[in-house]
């Protein structure tokens, strides 16, 4: 089986890509990676961030989306996917389902007619979870389970968090294989020990307590076809979180 390749949520250094995305861009593909997920950097057009990545030899896997955006004006999303070569993006509804007051299943529904129109031209949308959606329950069932039940997969896959689905209080071995076939992408992220958890509950890969024996045996199976390293916090510069997560990897003959 081939390997599963790396890639970077730029949201990791986002300080760093706010302050100098060539620089940090560069540094990424020094440590390693082989793509990056995350938006067009300020100041950048789209024609220059894809030069600026060829030139480092890294892949924009996708980027991500508001709920809303997947309602407005469809052909403009789907121009600017084209000129940025993609054809994935994530989303998430935690906002809408706060400003709904908790009301699921209108949120859902609204959020299934923007997928499946966005999937009728051709892009393809992937849930990305954090714990609220584990936490909060609709008939009986988790937020997350609700929405990937009453979504199509035709129309909406899922981009699994395995630091979120853990404090969310699940198995994150057990979410991969239960959304196997359906998991495009697989957010890894670690979650601290205590006592360190008090100062930051956010590790680098293979630093903190899940089970990544569990976790790496499962996504080949699940179809994963990009791992995806990011870390909300730190306890030390981002870029050097980052290194230290692929070097991990790299550690368990994974690049």
């Amino acid at each position: 089986m081939s390997r599963i390749p790396i890639a970077l949520q730029l949201y990791t250094v986002r300080q760093e890509m706010a302050e100098d995305p060539k620089e940090t861009i560069r540094a990424v593909a020094e440590i390693g990676y082989k793509g990056v997920e995350g938006g067009t950097p300020q100041g950048m057009s789209g024609k220059e961030f894809l030069e600026l990545l060829d030139d480092c030899d890294l892949t924009l896997i996708g980027g991500g989306i508001s709920p809303a955006e997947l309602h407005g004006d469809l052909q403009k999303l789907v121009d600017r996917c084209g000129e940025l070569g993609i054809d994935t993006l994530m989303t998430g509804v935690i906002g809408e389902v706060r400003k709904a007051d908790g009301d699921w299943k209108s949120v859902v529904s609204q959020l299934s007619e923007g997928c499946i129109r966005a999937s009728e031209q051709g892009l393809r949308i992937l849930y990305h979870n954090h714990a609220f959606e584990l936490e909060s329950k609709v008939d009986g069932i988790c937020g997350l389970d609700y929405l990937l039940s009453t979504i199509p997969a035709t129309a909406i896959q899922a981009e699994l968090d395995t630091y979120w689905v853990q404090v969310g209080g699940e198995d994150p071995v057990a979410y991969i294989h239960k959304y196997a076939g359906r998991l495009p992408r697989l957010h890894i992220k670690d979650l601290a020990a205590p006592p360190a958890d008090q100062e930051c509950p956010f590790a680098e890969v293979g630093h903190g307590i899940l089970d990544w024996d569990g976790i790496f045996e499962a996504a080949p199976q699940a179809g994963v076809e990009w791992y995806v390293v990011e870390q909300d916090r730190w306890t030390r510069p981002p870029l050097e979180s980052a290194r230290m997560s692929f070097e991990y990897l790299k550690s368990r003959g994974m690049t």
